[in-house]
């Protein structure tokens, strides 16, 4: 018997732009503009459509293959295609996919621009899609995205530190002691945040994984 080798794709569901309130306002009314006290990289990371669910993602990725890749990229595809994870509220989703075709799958997802509606006629929301961990087990891929939840709630702790150190420096001249100790503190902190985003990747399966789910089992 062969076993069946999968590849499991984290992606993040990005939306640059603001909801607006009502999609057909004219054109003299003013943008929805993003909240000015979110920083950019959480501004972006908002919830997903409350009707969006694994069952219409994995719809949409289905019709955008179909729509690349044709008839033989939508065979070789969707017999494996299955979402294992997937959060409106975070907009985090894993997906698995054939090992064999996995960066065409990848391909699809980074070419989607919009999700669809809850309803036919109901204008499309625009999106991004961002690929950011291709893994050979479920594990790495769940082990990947509770590290990136914990470095993104270290980085707006960070953030929050940055804004009241500075306006505490304006007030007290940044004389004090405690304040500098506070500082290097910080300052350790966020050197090490910045080391761990720089050794990001994208694969995350090494040789020994590699050979692992090569083995085939008489």
């Amino acid at each position: 018997m062969v076993r069946i080798k999968h590849r499991y794709l984290l992606f993040n569901i990005l939306y640059p732009s603001a909801p607006s309130s009502n999609s057909s306002t004219s054109n003299t009314s003013t943008p929805v503009a993003p909240l000015p006290s979110l920083p950019p990289y959480i501004s972006i990371h908002r919830a997903s459509p409350g009707h969006l669910n694994a069952h219409h993602l994995l719809s949409a990725l289905r019709h955008n293959i179909s729509n690349i890749f044709g008839e033989h990229g939508l065979g070789v595809t969707q017999s494996s295609l299955k979402v294992i994870y997937f959060s409106p509220a975070t907009s985090t989703c894993i997906l698995r996919c054939p090992r064999a075709h996995f960066r065409l799958v990848w391909a699809s997802l980074s070419f989607m621009d919009s999700l669809p509606g809850k309803v036919y006629n109901e204008p499309r929301t625009r999106c991004v899609i961002q690929v950011v961990r291709v893994s050979g087990t479920i594990r790495k891929s769940e082990e990947e995205l509770l590290r990136r939840a914990r470095r993104d709630v270290v980085r707006a702790k960070l953030d929050g530190v940055s804004e009241e150190t500075a306006l505490l420096d304006d007030l007290v001249g940044g004389a004090g002691i405690g304040m500098s100790k506070k500082s290097k503190g910080k300052d350790r902190a966020i050197e090490s945040l910045h080391c761990n985003v720089g050794e990001d990747g994208i694969e995350d399966f090494d040789e020994e994984e590699e050979g692992e789910l090569s083995d085939t089992d008489d």
